[in-house]
């Protein structure tokens, strides 16, 4: 036998033994880089130029980042001017959390933020270490048990004449329910005119899933995540052109109309611009696609499982993608019931450990019992409805194996 083919035998050996690669139902934490996104990615190497000199490389450099930066202006219905590229969704979060406070300072006051009790550790973190520092004073409005959402009066109540910051995701990223952050803004600009505060929303989760306008939402500015929609693990603050700017983040090379210096990542910025195309070209079968998953999902649940589960917030507004489980009958907690899971990946709504439970459903008011029978499924773009009927047999074969 020739070695090529002793080769080839071997290698069919090996991959014949290999378990097949699990169904990916985590797309709320990260999503797979898409292909083209990939290209654009490694096209762009080549354009290593710094995008600040004049020089051929160089302009070739600035304007496949002007590029990026329409795409991006169009996926959220504002100008190129108003796109600033950022490390990621946690610079983003607290260079507006810093430029609030900041640029309140100068009244004398002590700044005032308002925010909910289910936002993302890079809004709740920064604020709680300044709160606890007594530089500033917070409101933590909660979301309706019922409902999974604030309601739009009880962000108005928390804001006062010293508030220079309202701070609300779109979409939370556990139980994919959405916020009333176009009302929140109307109500407060109604109220408080040209003394409104900053208002900012983190969309994270949200973009790439359902649209985003960030002129119909009525914010001031929003953060923008690329690796929760197919790109790389960058990001944006994006503004509304008639709202005055917050100060500069970063100082130094007035790079990004000088409000975050730095030499722009071109590679990154070129990816995450693809996937905004790539989302811009496909937006409405993109949402359809992700609900029918859902729908599908959580139809196969109610005939299998019957009463033996539980939908968190089946009744509310929710992300196209993302369904919020509680498995009544297992027996266990639901990292234990993921870690014995064969054909999918997910993750859970409470940490991984049968003590403890998640911030965020507490916060919502799901009792710790529920909470930590809790897994969250959400769904990508390829997720197809065979490998969702997959899924489904497993948990009922889980839940039902584990009671005989």
């Amino acid at each position: 036998m020739k070695a090529t083919d002793i080769f080839q035998a071997v290698k069919s050996s090996f991959s014949s033994q290999m378990p097949s690669p699990k169904i990916y139902l985590d797309n709320n934490a990260t999503t797979p880089l898409d292909d083209r996104v990939k290209t654009a990615i490694s096209d762009a190497l080549d354009l290593w130029a710094n995008p600040s000199s004049n020089n051929e490389n160089a302009l070739k450099a600035a304007k496949a980042i002007l590029e990026s930066r329409n795409h991006l202006a169009e996926m959220f219905n504002v100008k190129k001017e108003d796109v600033v590229f950022t490390s990621g969704g946690t610079e983003s979060n607290n260079w507006v959390i810093e430029g609030a406070i900041r640029s309140a300072r100068k009244n004398g006051k002590k700044p005032h933020v308002v925010t909910t009790n289910i936002e993302h550790p890079s809004i709740l973190n920064p604020l709680q270490r300044r709160e606890n520092d007594g530089e500033i004073s917070v409101t933590y409005v909660s979301v309706n048990p019922s409902t999974g959402f604030v309601t739009p009066a009880s962000v108005l109540q928390a804001v006062t004449s010293d508030t220079c910051l309202v701070t609300v995701m779109l979409a939370n990223n556990e139980t994919g329910v959405l916020q009333p952050v176009s009302e929140i803004c109307r109500m407060i600009r109604n109220k408080f005119k040209e003394n409104s505060p900053f208002l900012h929303s983190d969309v994270a989760q949200a973009a790439g899933k359902i649209p985003v306008d960030v002129k119909s939402l009525g914010v001031d500015a929003v953060t923008v995540v690329g690796h929760k929609f197919y790109g790389p693990r960058n990001g944006a603050l994006i503004y509304n052109s008639k709202s005055a700017r917050l100060p500069p983040m970063l100082l130094g090379g007035n790079q990004e109309s000088g409000l975050r210096s730095g030499t722009e990542n071109t590679p990154m910025i070129v990816g995450l611009g693809e996937a905004a195309r790539i989302y811009n070209e496909a937006s409405s079968n993109i949402e359809s696609v992700l609900t029918q998953n859902r729908d599908y999902f959580e139809e196969l649940l109610v005939k299998r499982l019957r009463n033996s589960h539980l939908i968190h917030f089946l009744g509310s507004p929710r992300l196209s993608n993302t369904s919020s489980v509680a498995f009544l009958d297992y027996p266990s907690h639901g990292c234990d019931l993921l870690e014995k899971c064969q054909t999918f990946s997910a993750s859970t709504g409470a940490a991984c450990h049968k003590n403890e439970c998640s911030p965020i459903l507490k916060a919502c008011g799901i009792s710790f019992a529920l909470a930590s029978k809790t897994v969250r499924i959400s769904f990508g773009r390829s997720t197809k409805l065979a490998e969702i009927e997959t899924v489904v047999d497993e948990l009922v074969e889980l839940c039902s194996s584990e009671n005989k």
